[in-house]
This record gives structure tokens, C-alpha cells and sequence, in this order.
């Protein structure tokens, strides 16, 4: 278990998939943390995706305050040569702008510079997401750039934020 101020990010438990389901399917949460079009997924598919164990080096964890679920949190498309990988965080609807966002990803940046001796560690999120934007910055990511319109959000377009944070440049270092 790794801990932050508030927040413990641990391994998943069976009982955490079907909350996380529900929040999934909300159509903008879906957007921002999914690169498919949204699509029904039930409850078993998604218990499916979660039974097996990840091979592929995703560390991937449940993040917890006073014992209750409150959302995932996840190193992903870890790239060993260039010592990089990207981030990626939802939070249960009820859970989001209480600032356990920032405290989730200074654990993850810890884990991400400390035990996985990572180099650069990188997110993309969508240009509409002003709260996530403003949590990604004030624990030291910098927008790299932008594509621009690259993503289909609701029967329109939205431009993706790239950014990204170095291990000289993390306050933790």
C-alpha cells in the first residue's frame, strides 16, 4: 500500500469493480479516461476486464480514504528505455474538487520516481477538464502541447492537454 496525506492507494478487491463500473458510465467520465467511444458495458464484462491479473506492468491501484473506495489510479504504457509512463486517475463523482486528486498524484509520482526509477512521467487529458488541469499543474506538470481536436466529446470535438512531468523538475525529488 503506498500513502498519501489522506488517500492509500492499494491493490484492487473484487468489491471494488461494480462502483467503479457505475461511475464509468457516466458519458463524461467515460470521455475523459476512455480512448473508445462510449459503448454499453455490463456489470460481468467489466468484472471480466478486472479478474485476471495485468501482466502487461500497468500498476494499477484503488485509491481508499478512512477505508472507503473512492477511485482508481493507474501507471500505464510504461516505457522501460526511456524510463517514462503515463498517469491516469478517475475519482467517484462524489469524491471529486475535495483535492484528493493532488494527493493522489503526488503518491503516484513517488511511486513513479522512487521505486519504478522512472525519468519522465506523462498524462493527457481534455482541454474542457479545468479541474483536472489545475490539480495536474499544482503538483508540477507542464503542458507540453496540444492536439487539437482530437477528441470526439459529446457530439463535438475538444482539443487534448499534453503534459508531463521530469524527476529533476518534481518537488519530491
Amino acid at each position: 500500500m503506498l500513502r498519501g496525506e489522506r488517500v492509500v492507494l492499494r491493490p484492487f478487491r473484487p468489491e471494488d469493480v461494480e462502483p467503479l463500473w457505475r461511475a464509468k458510465l457516466d458519458p463524461l467520465t467515460w470521455a475523459q479516461t476512455s480512448a473508445q467511444p462510449l459503448h454499453p458495458v455490463t456489470l460481468a464484462e467489466h468484472q471480466a476486464r478486472h479478474a485476471e491479473p495485468d501482466t502487461s506492468g500497468i500498476a494499477q491501484f484503488a485509491v481508499d480514504v478512512d477505508d472507503a473506495l473512492v477511485g482508481r489510479a493507474l501507471l500505464f504504457h510504461a516505457d522501460d528505455l526511456a524510463r517514462s509512463a503515463e498517469v491516469g486517475l478517475a475519482l467517484l463523482p462524489e469524491h471529486q474538487g475535495k483535492g484528493l486528486g493532488k494527493d493522489v498524484l503526488r503518491v503516484l509520482l513517488g511511486y513513479g520516481f522512487r521505486s519504478r526509477n522512472l525519468h519522465r512521467v506523462h498524462l493527457q487529458t481534455l482541454s474542457s477538464n479545468e479541474a483536472g488541469l489545475r490539480c495536474y499543474r499544482a503538483v508540477g506538470f507542464v503542458e507540453e502541447g496540444r492536439l487539437r481536436e482530437a477528441a470526439w466529446v459529446e457530439g463535438g470535438y475538444e482539443d487534448m492537454v499534453l503534459m508531463s512531468v521530469l524527476r529533476p523538475e518534481w518537488s519530491g525529488a
